[in-house]
């Protein structure tokens, strides 16, 4: 049985731990970036554990008011918790939580080469905004996904252009 918690800042030896073994070094967070995330950041992390309580999982959300759109920092799952669908559960899970405190959009990056994440994106909703070439390194490049949850904002009577919106 798995369960589903926030993460506290003394769960950062976990997160860190999990987070290496997922991501190659050159995009793995560090501790200082996952220690600022915990402490400081606007937003939240959500763990996912086993019924021994190890890290099997985590998706980490910034909330950026300006943008009106909350932003995942990071998905991962340990590679024996796979293709059962806990990625899934847990980007549904943010996606009511955005729709019910009236958010508007989700934007998360996912590189070229990633045959598992894209197409569960993809399932979701989330639509292409941008190629960011070189966006993990040299020849490794990724996409801005966004989903909509609810109609952009307006001002008044006049639309905020696109371009602003996407930011």
């Amino acid at each position: 049985m798995l369960t589903l918690r926030a993460a506290r800042p003394d769960d950062l030896g976990a997160i860190v731990k999990l987070e290496r073994y997922c991501f190659p070094p050159e995009v793995a967070f560090g501790r200082n970036r996952w220690h600022y995330l915990l402490s400081h950041a606007k937003g939240h992390t959500l763990l996912l554990h086993d019924a021994k309580g190890q890290l099997m999982g985590y998706l980490c959300l910034l909330e950026h008011k300006g943008w009106d759109r909350l932003v995942i920092q990071t998905l991962a799952i340990h590679w024996r918790m796979r293709r059962q669908g806990w990625a899934r559960r847990l980007l549904e899970q943010v996606i009511a939580k955005g729709k019910a405190q009236g958010w508007g959009a989700i934007r998360l990056e996912v590189a070229d080469g990633n045959d598992e994440a894209l197409p569960l994106y993809q399932r979701l909703g989330f639509k292409a905004q941008q190629r960011l070439p070189d966006y993990y390194g040299r020849d490794q490049h990724a996409h801005r996904l966004v989903l909509r949850l609810h109609e952009p904002k307006k001002t008044g009577d006049v639309a905020i252009p696109g371009y602003l919106r996407e930011l």
